[in-house]
């Protein structure tokens, strides 16, 4: 009889058991409705008005803003050399002396011819005198000649004298000057050295005033113009510094297809010529601009689309964009405010269930 009783309060107890399982087994079915479908959860981006900044990163050198590569406008040979690279030379101060025997000769000899000129003139101009001193003794033909040996010796000496000129600013250019202030930044020239006029001598450059020399891809160089800023990182200087396009090329460069552009400094810079400098260039600011990232949107076919969440399911939204090489990019039509985007579109097909991510 016991073992009966016992065998009747395990059944149940199992009978207890079972019904709890099938009470708990019935909530999880409502709760969680296995039977339908469940949306496809994913990373979203609802859009609203901010502030965007459109920079273009370009990579530039140190460059002065004026330099000159000094050549000899005569062949001769060098016989001085007076200045060296690294030196400050000023406007005007003389830095090689050619040999000067061959103009110097020429100097001579149109001097020669001057004097002897005048000496002429002034043999001619005493016998006009001669011939008016005797009045109305003197035949008028004799008169008349000694007026016009005068004015023939006159231009005679006009001439000399513009041959002893020629002749002097000939020799004047066998002394180079420096075309500038400046820092002597190549020497390729030796005393003793024979130059001709195609020889660069040196390279001088004011390093006073220092730019960034650059140059632009063409599909963005329309948007480039002077005045934008610009913010600069010069290597190895940890301190980033502003600027703003001073200068940028009328043309775009055919072999490079690059817009040649310069920017300056807000404040004097001591930094080597050369040296590479990071630039981004402010293009645009727009204080209420609607974006997303770039790798919301899908190309295909000539179209721009973006998967956007209406009403639960996933809808293609066609868009135009500013194609701007950065992370995110200014949607100008097919969205509005509080859309709400779908980040990862290969992963979601148009009309799918989805919902929003926490």
């Amino acid at each position: 009889m016991a073992i009966r009783r016992q065998g009747k309060a395990r059944l149940r107890l199992w009978l207890w058991v079972l019904g709890l399982a099938l009470v708990g087994g019935a909530a999880w079915m409502v709760a969680t409705r296995p039977w339908q479908s469940r949306p496809l959860v994913v990373a979203t981006e609802t859009l609203s008005p901010g502030t965007v900044t459109q920079v273009l990163a370009v990579t530039g050198r140190i460059a002065p803003r004026l330099q000159v590569k000094v050549r000899s406008a005569v062949s001769a040979q060098a016989v001085q050399v007076l200045a060296d690279e690294g030196d400050r030379v000023a406007e005007g101060q003389v830095i090689v002396r050619l040999d000067p025997a061959q103009p110097q000769a020429l100097v001579g000899q149109a001097q020669a011819a001057l004097e002897a000129g005048l000496v002429a003139e002034q043999q001619a101009q005493a016998t006009l005198d001669r011939a008016r001193a005797l009045g109305e003794n003197t035949p008028r033909a004799t008169r008349e000649d000694a007026e016009r040996a005068l004015v023939a010796a006159s231009n005679e000496v006009a001439r000399l004298r513009s041959v002893l000129e020629q002749a002097e600013s000939q020799r004047a250019q066998y002394t180079i000057a420096a075309p500038l202030s400046g820092v002597v930044l190549e020497r390729t020239i030796d005393q003793g050295q024979l130059v001709d006029t195609q020889s660069q001598l040196f390279t001088i450059a004011d390093l006073d005033t220092l730019v960034v020399e650059t140059d632009v891809d063409e599909i963005y160089s329309a948007r480039v113009r002077v005045g934008l800023r610009a913010i600069l990182k010069p290597a190895g200087d940890t301190i980033t510094r502003t600027g703003s396009v001073s200068f940028a090329a009328p043309t775009v460069d055919p072999a490079t297809g690059g817009r040649a552009i310069r920017i300056a400094f807000d404040e004097p810079v001591a930094l080597p010529v050369g040296l590479t400098v990071s630039a981004n260039i402010i293009v645009s600011e727009d204080h209420a601009a609607l974006s997303l990232p770039r790798g919301a949107i899908v190309t295909a076919g000539g179209r721009n689309t973006v998967l956007v969440i209406e009403g639960g399911k996933a809808a293609g939204r066609e868009i135009d964009f500013i194609d701007w090489p950065a992370e995110r990019v200014i949607v100008t039509a097919g969205l509005a405010a509080g859309d709400v985007a779908i980040l990862d579109p290969a992963a979601v097909r148009p009309g799918q269930a989805v919902a929003a991510a926490d």
